[in-house]
């Protein structure tokens, strides 16, 4: 059972672009520290809920924004999609 999704980054800026963007089009996520066990490229993620999947991939791709992965938690281990 999927625990929690994050989306990671490069940097801070492209995680308060991603943040804004999705605050803009009413998609609910929230800014988290990044667990160390992903990555130390970038302090913050963002995390949100397994129906918006789909909407998220969607607004990577049409708006061009930048992301390092996705990660989903499965049984306290986190996967990349």
């Amino acid at each position: 059972m999927v625990e929690l999704y994050l989306i990671v980054f490069n940097n801070t800026h492209e995680a308060m672009t991603m943040e804004k963007k999705l605050k803009e089009l009413s998609i609910a996520n929230r800014i988290v520290p990044t667990p160390t066990g992903i990555t130390h490229s970038c302090g913050l993620s963002i995390r949100f809920n397994e129906e918006d999947l789909g909407n998220i991939k969607s607004v990577i791709q049409k708006y061009e924004l930048k992301i390092k992965n996705i990660y989903y938690k499965e049984s306290g281990q986190y996967f990349s999609l």
